[in-house]
Parts: structure tokens; C-alpha cells; sequence
């Protein structure tokens, strides 16, 4: 299975097909096979890049068009299809929102509304602005308007700050990484593209598909580099166990036991920063995203984005340590067995990769970051739950810590760990705070080319203080088997 095969597989729920690669070039009779690591060239050779001097092919108006198409849309449906109470409005509400006599405030929505469906929203605007040729700060203008226009306009409800936050940044976010990997299966320039890959790029960003066919492929922003450094991996899995249980009194008592279930998850590292030959000259040149879901029982879901805004490299050809260091987006959407958590904000930090051994790596990463607007708290998990729907939203800082051992072609260890800490400040009680902590342990053996069995155990601790009367400490575990299906056998590193 070639590496942009896998990808499709990833994007289109597990499909597996294979896919030849048009831009990879034919190899010599006799030459050497690429190098694991490095997805459609040998690793030592210069990876295409767009020429400083190609033409820029961009349309500032198509985008605006697709703005107002969008928003109208999806209030028409909400108006007089589904006929939601929001959407009902006057020419008083409007005038409320613009002369501030209902002005902007912070709402405490359905938690997946607010925290994924409106940074989706925004990330289909941001995606149309990029697939237009518009530049990545420039796209984010068009989603900033599109919120700002939907809170006035499409709704009877006081303008929503939070939503303000979430559909502009979780969209600018979440939008690049979509758009960056619909590149990846559909390149710039309008040539042939297998129907597989066509097909899981119309998936993972419709906006992006729907201006290729409109342009013809040709509009070009300029800060795409072409054929990025790549690993991605599909992981369908069976959790065996998970267990929820309260700590909050000195008497521990379980809360919800959930028995088997199935796991998908899916993960994309884009421009691994062990690779010397890729710069990190645009905002998310380097980005890892991470998927997951279970099913039956209580249904989860979770996505993790990171990716670099503005840094530079360290460690060169001959180096035994490659990184890099910077200014990190974030965007993190979590509904699992134990809590739910969600955040958008920026972080410093640096990835890398040392070389420990002829084919032994270290990879690790450690950012620390500020989050303009967070959400945490319980998993509403149904009427007779004793959890309640009890999250709480204000800013917050978040810390990331994780190391992988790999030894290439046996196997890897890892360690994931995310902690946020939110103050309730946005609202009632302002007096107070979540910490949410997650840990994954896992580990993986390649048993066959480009497949790995493993096993994960996630961890994750809930404690929040909100007065005498409001406190909790709630700590979850679960063990999980695993079957990975990986786009090279080097478990994600790269160079020679």
C-alpha cells in the first residue's frame, strides 16, 4: 500500500485501496528503494518545491460568494425547514445586536455545537479562501466575517463571544489541515487524479473539492509546498474495558463500567521534522492531527490538531538531534468515557528527533500554551447518569509533554500527555477551575509490511473546584488492543 493509498484509507473510514502515485518519479533500473521514512522520493534527494518565481493564481471574490452562500444557507434550513428557535428573527434582534442593547455575551450551548460545529463551519470557509488562492492570513478575514455576520444576523440570541473564538481560530486550524491534506491527495494544477483519491478528497474537505472544479485546479496561493514528508496510520481497534470512578471522598465508588467496544483512530504527521530537506517556510508546514472514535455503547470522539505557525529548524545533514521550535496552533475537541474537554490557543514549544542508534530514534515534543477560550467538564452520559451536564468555559493554559521510542522495522513505546487547566471565568460561578489530564501509553510490533499489533492504555484524570459545594475528583482507565496499518515501516521517523 503506497503511503497516499493509506491516506485515502484514513479519509474514507477504513477503505483500504491502493493508489499509484503520479508525481513519484520512475525509478532507475537497479536503484536503491526509497528509503523508510520518506513517502514517493529517496530520502537524500531535494523534494519539489513551488518556484519562488511561479505565477500566483488567486480570486478574492469567489470565496466572498461562498461566505454569504454558506451563512444564508444553513439559516434558510434553520429557519423554515427545521425551524429552530435561534432562527427565528426579527429586524428588533438584528437592531439589538448592532446597537448593543443585546450584545455579546457567553452562551453554554450543546458542548458539541459549540466546540466542533462551529469550528467546522468556520474551517469550510477557511478551506474555500485557501482552494481560491488566497493566502493563509488572508483566509482567516473570510472566517473571521463569516462568524461575525452569523452571530448579528443569523440568530435571535445575544452575539456568542466564545462562538466568535472558536469558529474563527477552530476553523483557521482545523481548515488548514484539511485543505493541506486534500493537496496532498489532489495536487495543484488540475492534472489526473485516481477516482479513490478524488473521491476521500471530496470527504476531507468538500469546500476544497468544490473550488478545484470550479478553477480547474489552477489557483495556487504559493505556500504549499509540494510533496511533503509524510506518515500517517489507521488504527481500528477492540477497547476491552473502561472504567470510570469517583475519588472525591475517601471512599472510592465506580461510576460507569463500559464493556467492549470498537475503536477506529487515524493520525497525520505532515512535514516530520527528522527530515532535513523540508522547510518550514508557511504557516503549518508542520502539522500532527489525530482522530478517534468508539462505538457501541457510550458513542466518543476525539481530534487533536497542532501545528506550527511561525518557528525555524535546528540541526542540520549531519546532525544526530532535528527539530524544530516555535509558535504552535492548537485546536482540541475531546467527548470520551470520562470527560469532555475542548480548546483553541496558541502554544511555544519544539518537536525533534535524535538518532540514539543506527536505526533507533527518540522523538519528542513538549509545548507549553495560552487558550483564548476553553470548555471542560463531565460527560453527560444520559438521566439516570449521576453525572450532570456540568461544563464550565473560560481561558486556561494547556501543557504538552510526549516521547516515542522507535526501533525501525520491530516496533515503537509511547507516551502521550495533555493537561489543561480552565478557570470558569466566562461564566457562573467564576470562582473556580477544571484540570483535565490526559495519558496514553501504547506500544506497537510490525508483524508484516506496513502493519503493526499493539496495545494502548489511556488515562485521564477530571478535578474541579467551584466552592465547598462543587468539587470533584474523577479518574478513568481503560486497555484497548490494537491493529495499525502504517505508511512506512519506520513508525513515523524519518532520514536515513
Amino acid at each position: 500500500m503506497t503511503w497516499r493509498g493509506l491516506l485515502a484509507a484514513l479519509c474514507l473510514c477504513g477503505t483500504l485501496a491502493r493508489a499509484e502515485d503520479p508525481l513519484a518519479p520512475e525509478p532507475e533500473p537497479g536503484s536503491p528503494a526509497p528509503e523508510s521514512g520518506s513517502p514517493s522520493l529517496e530520502l537524500g534527494a531535494p523534494r519539489p518545491v513551488l518556484p519562488a518565481d511561479a505565477p500566483l493564481r488567486r480570486n478574492y471574490l469567489v470565496p466572498a460568494i461562498e461566505v454569504a452562500a454558506v451563512d444564508l444557507g444553513l439559516f434558510a434550513f434553520h429557519n423554515l425547514v427545521s425551524r429552530e428557535p435561534f432562527a427565528l428573527i426579527s429586524w428588533d434582534t438584528v437592531r439589538g445586536h448592532l446597537d448593543g442593547s443585546d450584545g455579546w455575551t457567553f452562551d453554554v450551548d450543546q458542548f458539541v455545537t459549540n466546540q466542533f460545529a462551529h469550528p467546522y463551519h468556520g474551517s469550510f470557509i477557511f478551506a474555500g479562501a485557501r482552494s481560491s488562492g488566497v493566502p493563509f492570513w488572508q483566509s482567516g478575514l473570510y472566517t473571521f466575517f463569516s462568524s461575525l455576520a452569523w452571530e448579528y444576523f443569523a440568530e435571535n440570541e445575544p452575539p456568542s463571544i466564545n462562538d466568535q473564538i472558536t469558529t474563527t481560530l477552530g476553523g483557521v486550524f482545523l481548515g488548514e489541515v484539511l485543505h493541506r491534506t486534500y493537496r496532498v491527495l489532489v495536487p495543484e494544477g488540475g492534472g489526473a487524479v485516481g477516482l479513490t483519491r478524488r473521491l476521500a478528497g471530496v470527504v476531507v474537505s468538500p469546500a476544497s473539492a468544490l473550488n478545484d472544479w470550479i478553477f480547474g485546479g489552477q489557483m495556487s496561493p504559493g505556500d504549499i509546498d509540494g510533496l511533503p514528508p509524510l506518515y500517517a496510520e489507521l488504527t481500528p481497534g477492540l477497547s476491552l474495558m473502561t472504567r470510570l470512578v469517583d475519588r472525591t471522598g475517601a471512599d472510592a465508588f465506580l461510576i460507569l463500567r463500559q464493556g467492549p467496544q470498537i475503536s477506529l483512530s487515524g493520525e497525520l504527521t505532515y512535514g516530520a521534522p527528522g527530515n532535513p530537506q523540508w522547510r518550514y517556510r508557511h504557516p503549518f508546514s508542520y502539522f500532527d492531527a489525530t482522530a478517534s472514535a468508539t462505538f457501541p455503547g457510550v458513542s466518543t470522539a476525539n481530534l487533536n490538531i497542532r501545528g506550527l505557525m511561525v518557528g525555524a529548524q535546528y540541526g542540520g545533514e549531519q546532525s544526530s538531534i532535528r527539530g524544530l521550535w516555535g509558535v504552535f496552533g492548537l485546536y482540541d475537541f475531546g467527548a470520551n468515557d470520562i470527560v469532555r474537554v475542548s480548546s483553541v490557543g496558541v502554544g511555544f514549544g519544539t518537536t525533534l528527533q535524535a538518532r540514539l542508534g543506527e536505526q533507533s530514534f527518540l522523538q519528542s515534543t513538549a509545548i507549553l500554551g495560552g487558550l483564548g477560550f476553553a470548555a471542560a467538564g463531565s460527560l453527560d452520559l444520559g438521566p439516570d447518569s449521576p453525572l450532570v451536564r456540568d461544563y464550565h468555559i473560560g481561558p486556561g493554559v494547556q501543557a504538552i509533554l510526549e516521547a516515542k521510542l522507535v526501533r525501525r522495522g520491530l516496533g515503537m513505546l509511547r507516551v502521550r500527555a495533555k493537561n489543561w487547566w480552565v478557570s470558569g471565568a466566562y461564566t457562573e460561578p467564576h470562582e473556580g477551575y477544571e484540570s483535565i489530564t490526559y495519558i496514553t501509553w501504547d506500544g506497537r510490533v510490525r508483524v508484516a509490511p506496513h502493519v503493526a499489533v499493539g496495545f494502548e492504555v489511556p488515562l485521564a484524570w477530571r478535578i474541579y473546584d467551584f466552592g465547598p459545594t462543587a468539587q470533584q475528583a474523577i479518574r478513568g482507565s481503560g486497555l484497548r488492543l490494537t491493529l495499525t496499518y502504517m505508511s512506512d515501516d519506520a513508525f513515523g521517523t524519518a532520514g536515513p
